[in-house]
């Protein structure tokens, strides 16, 4: 078994540090740094690592005779429409139903667009803001687009080629997002509808492909490796920073320094998970593995759902808590964490009473698929 089909460990860790950092920006609304952005960017660059190492690593596969290419097509998307349609299109439902009777009936939610995943084109080229409760749809339209393009640009290419694919991938996305910084182009087109977004998938495709072919150190390479951390973390560190204060700065709106900064964090977020993976005896990886932290990783899709309709005065009590003496501290933490509380509720409800009793369906579809299209099969041109 290779470096790539084992298991990496730590993985669930980040995603819940992902989606904390989420929860943070929209709730406690941190300003001194863009907080939203690493953390929906920490879920694309995993999404990419996963998604095209096992691409990559099927067609390999391909190219050995021991799969079909129609095949793994079927599979791939039966496991994706497990993992992604129910829990997000009975959402939808349920807030189609409530926005119709109730729910922010003053705002557009945009709800058609989020069912056929354009949120991010609805974003920032027809509504050009954000809608409301809804906006953090965006992203689970880039990557649901990224899942429609990923398997046939990487199944119908030799494998050799993967790797320059997303390299030719991230420099062109990076050029687009230069370009729309340079027109003065608005806040929420560059956010969702960048093509740097998708930039961040392949650039989890290259620490996959390649970055983890190189052996892990070893002896005093570790204090090397060590460094390059505590590196890689400054340099993330440091782009973040600036990069929130030059949101700050006019003179930056019609220049490219915001979209430099982006991609420095970019990268250095990308070193960041590439030490994680290759380092998986570090103590940091048994960190992000401790149960709490692993089973929010878990349910962290559900959660990314749930929580920005969460109400944002819920366990806003003031009178009350002055009443009883809290601490002016505490009355400021208590809502966020009445509000997390409740966000994981829903995502552990979603978690054990829908997606996971769905995803156990993965297998025997999966298994059904390859009887139906044996590997033997694929004697024909590849």
């Amino acid at each position: 078994m290779t470096g790539l089909e084992r298991r990496v460990k730590g993985l669930d860790g980040l995603r819940a540090l992902a989606v904390m950092l989420v929860f943070l920006a929209h709730k406690a609304h941190v300003e001194a740094i863009d907080a939203g952005k690493i953390g929906v960017w920490l879920f694309f660059l995993i999404s990419g690592y996963l998604i095209i190492g096992e691409l990559h690593r099927n067609r390999l596969r391909v190219e050995q005779r021991t799969a079909r290419r129609d095949a793994l097509l079927y599979v791939f998307f039966v496991k994706r429409a497990l993992r992604i349609f129910p829990v997000y299109y009975l959402l939808l439902v349920a807030l189609t139903i409530a926005h119709a009777c109730f729910y922010q009936r003053d705002v557009d939610l945009g709800l058609a667009w989020h069912y056929v995943f354009l949120s991010n084109f609805w974003i920032g080229i027809v509504h050009d803001g954000w809608p409301g409760t809804v906006s953090h749809f965006w992203s689970l339209a880039v990557e649901q687009q990224f899942y429609l393009i990923a398997p046939f640009a990487l199944l119908f290419t030799r494998a050799s080629r993967h790797l320059a694919i997303c390299i030719a991938m991230i420099l062109a996305a990076a050029l687009a997002h230069l370009a729309l910084y340079a027109s003065g182009a608005i806040e929420p087109l560059v956010y969702a509808f960048s093509p740097w977004n998708f930039a961040l998938l392949a650039l989890g495709g290259v620490l996959a492909i390649g970055g983890a072919r190189a052996p892990a150190a070893h002896g005093g390479g570790r204090v090397q490796s060590g460094i390059g951390f505590v590196l890689a973390c400054a340099s993330l560190a440091a782009f973040a920073l600036a990069r929130a204060d030059c949101d700050a700065c006019e003179a930056a709106q019609r220049a490219i320094l915001p979209g430099l900064l982006d991609i420095g964090l970019a990268l250095s977020l990308g070193a960041v998970l590439l030490w994680l993976v290759r380092h998986q005896d570090s103590l940091l990886v048994a960190a992000l593995e401790a149960r709490p932290l692993a089973y929010l990783g878990t349910i962290s899709y559900g959660f990314y759902l749930f929580h920005n309709l969460v109400p944002s005065r819920l366990g806003e009590a003031s009178a009350l808590y002055t009443f009883l003496h809290v601490p002016p501290l505490a009355q400021d933490l208590l809502p966020l964490v009445i509000q997390f509380a409740l966000s994981v509720l829903l995502a552990h409800l979603s978690w054990q009473l829908l997606e996971k009793r769905v995803l156990e369906w993965k297998e025997p579809l999966a298994t059904a698929i390859r009887s139906r299209l044996p590997a033997r099969a694929a004697a024909g041109p590849t």
